[in-house]
């Protein structure tokens, strides 16, 4: 937890500090706000039923031409559930994990918007892909199917790998809308690492994100 803390304030100062530097205009630095919807292969459901929160920070170099490198430093909820709404006719369960998560990424910018007077040029989308690596920091079950609470939180990995893709729509030059797609590369429950296993499938995360972003 140390070593995480340490890390954020390491990013909040690489995020804001070329912001407030004058001449430091190769970099960007902005909030993130936004939500989630995930589901988990292995686990009886289907759907991105599971709706979570998500806030942030993100920081934005350019580079050459129309691309970009950034990096986020965010507050993700995962999970899986089996209904977007609760029936009280069905077996229920719902499964809420809580990551923290460093995702980076390599953007490519279109359809360039003209400044006017003192306001720069800015780029109206990007297309963005990269890798993603989270740390779990906790996990809540709620659910009338056992499998489910035996699996979590105990059996679930503390580390997830995941590849992204994305794009980018700013309304102006500072109000950015993102959707992004994410999906775990390895499992986040093997069957193979316990002996013996609670359950035999393995499950394998993927989640949509909806975000929203201010960037000074």
């Amino acid at each position: 937890m140390n070593l995480l803390i340490r890390s954020f304030i390491r990013l909040y100062v690489f995020c804001f500090l070329p912001v407030l530097l004058p001449g430091q205009q190769r970099f960007r630095a902005g909030v993130i706000l936004g939500v989630t919807a995930s589901q988990i292969d292995g686990d009886r459901s289907a759907g991105y039923n599971k709706l979570g929160l998500q806030t942030g920070l993100r920081a934005v170099a350019r580079l050459k031409g129309r691309s970009e490198a950034s990096l986020e430093f965010l507050f993700s909820q995962r999970g899986s559930q089996s209904e977007l709404i609760k029936d009280e006719f069905s077996n229920f369960f719902s499964l809420t994990t809580n990551y923290l998560e460093v995702p980076v990424q390599w953007h490519y910018k279109d359809w360039l918007v003209e400044g006017d007077g003192d306001d720069p040029d800015y780029y109206r989308v990007s297309f963005n892909g990269g890798f993603s690596y989270a740390r779990l920091m906790g996990a809540k079950v709620d659910d009338d199917l056992s499998a489910i609470r035996v699996i979590a939180p105990d059996y679930l990995k503390k580390n997830d790998f995941s590849f992204l893709l994305g794009a980018n729509f700013f309304a102006t030059r500072h109000l950015c809308f993102t959707f992004r797609y994410v999906r775990s590369i390895g499992y986040m429950y093997d069957p193979r690492d316990w002996d013996p296993a609670p359950a035999q499938s393995a499950w394998n995360s993927h989640s949509l994100y909806f975000q929203s972003a201010w960037m000074f």
